[in-house]
């Protein structure tokens, strides 16, 4: 996704967000349904990013419900590479007790195509 890409979603009033990956891992969770007192399991991924939110780098914890196929955790592949900026579209964002934690919609996160140095911004990136 290139920076006039982003800008256009942020414009368009998408919730997303973006910062350096730094991982993710897969875990089983689940509910119960209050109408039908059913136990609901599902698989749900946590990523962590780091960003500048406030000014200092922050962490922010992103979960992300998998999709139906995935059963167990140890099915889930992360494809993201460490240290590189990605933007998370977002269903909500909180800050609770100085953490920074969101929702993912079923978007796929996309990696953010740095201009190239010196480049004017909005200019077009180094072949």
């Amino acid at each position: 996704m290139t920076t006039g890409d982003l800008l256009h979603e942020v414009l368009r009033g998408v919730l997303l967000i973006v910062g350096d990956y730094r991982g993710s891992h897969a875990e089983l969770a689940g509910y119960v349904d209050r109408k039908t007192g059913q136990a609901i399991q599902y698989v749900r991924a946590t990523h962590l990013l780091e960003c500048a939110c406030r000014g200092p780098i922050d962490r922010v914890v992103i979960t992300q419900m998998m999709p139906d196929h995935i059963l167990i955790p140890e099915e889930a592949v992360f494809t993201f590479i460490r240290g590189r900026k990605y933007v998370f579209f977002l269903t909500s964002l909180r800050w609770e007790r100085g953490q920074v934690s969101a929702r993912m919609i079923d978007r796929e996160p996309e990696e953010v195509e740095e201009d190239a140095p010196g480049a004017p911004q909005g200019a077009p990136g180094a072949p």
